[in-house]
């Protein structure tokens, strides 16, 4: 049997409960293993008509990846980010870019907190501290969270999960969206501009998507307006912020930490700047890579191929470019 639809996913693994979506249209689900470099793509797309691509990682798919492939009706991504896709090209070729929804959000905000907590309490310091022999009970004086305001930038799904566990731990929230009246103020303070927030915030997270817009937003200027002593939180894309301006934010003294869970290189060489400064806890893009959010992602982007392939109801929700369903 001949199967209806071919499904490329720009990785090596999917979940089975994600693989079963997509089998129940009698797709034919092809997984790419090794890295995924625009060679790769064009090679693999045209090895056989491709209606879908299920995005892993951040591949990137130019305006002649999607043109050169007819066949293609929607790049579903494996989570929320979708820089690395041509965005105005999908769209003049009527390809749907769609996203996993709050499919991972949870394991996200999790981990934000989680970043907030072990800078907070110097849980990586201490810890190698104790397995070298010291034990500075006596002298060690941690820093509650209780009480201290939490800036978020961006204010979609897994910022409005993190506004709730903040507010949970004793934290007052404040939050900037896009465009003025998208914060809801059940869950955060509105700030009046960036500026605002960087000036009242303990604690700033990013949660904004990469854009021209918001490439290198968190520069040195705006770094120096945060409190002295503050955190730093990224579980966002790593080129929102300056990493020179950071090092020397951090080197200086003027933010007590930082926590990365993404680069703007990844992965970064060992001799990266980045890597060298003080008071930094990185970690290697996993904030969604829990057992649970990988079969929940998994599921809601091979759903929202389905819909678009069966033309069933599409989540609107998802969908990153709407002008793509509008009639030619």
């Amino acid at each position: 049997m001949t199967a209806s639809f071919r499904v490329l996913v720009t990785g090596d693994s999917l979940a089975p409960a994600a693989v079963n979506v997509l089998s129940e249209i009698g797709a034919d689900v092809v997984l790419m293993h090794d890295a995924v470099t625009p060679e790769r793509l064009a090679h693999e797309m045209a090895r056989a008509p491709t209606q879908a691509i299920l995005m892993r990682g951040n591949p990137v798919f130019s305006a002649a990846t999607i043109a050169g492939n007819p066949h293609l009706r929607v790049i579903a991504k494996h989570g929320a980010g979708v820089d690395s896709v041509d965005i105005d090209a999908a769209t003049a070729s009527r390809v749907l870019v769609m996203v996993a929804g709050d499919a991972n959000a949870p394991a996200v905000a999790e981990h934000t907190i989680a970043l907030i907590l072990a800078l907070g309490r110097d849980v990586v310091s201490l810890n190698a501290r104790a397995h070298s022999g010291a034990w500075d009970r006596a002298t060690y004086r941690g820093r509650e969270i209780r009480g201290r305001t939490i800036g978020l930038v961006g204010f979609g799904r897994i910022a409005r999960h993190v506004a709730r566990a903040a507010a949970a731990l004793g934290m007052s929230v404040v939050a900037l969206g896009r465009s003025k009246g998208r914060v809801d103020p059940a869950l955060a303070r509105e700030a009046a501009d960036l500026a605002e927030l960087l000036a009242v915030s303990d604690i700033v997270s990013l949660h904004a998507p990469l854009t021209d817009a918001t490439r290198g937003m968190i520069d040195a200027g705006r770094l120096n307006a945060m409190k002295p002593g503050s955190l730093l939180i990224n579980t966002a894309r790593g080129a929102l912020v300056d990493e020179d301006a950071l090092c020397a934010a951090l080197r200086s003294g003027h933010l007590a930490g930082a926590g990365l869970d993404t680069l703007a290189e990844e992965p970064p060489a060992q001799d990266r700047p980045i890597l060298q400064v003080p008071n930094l806890i990185v970690t290697p893009h996993i904030a969604a890579q829990t057992s649970a959010s990988i079969t929940r992602t998994g599921v809601e982007a091979a759903r929202n191929i389905v819909a678009v392939l069966t033309q069933r109801d599409i989540d609107r929700a998802n969908v990153v470019n709407p002008a793509a369903l509008d009639p030619p």
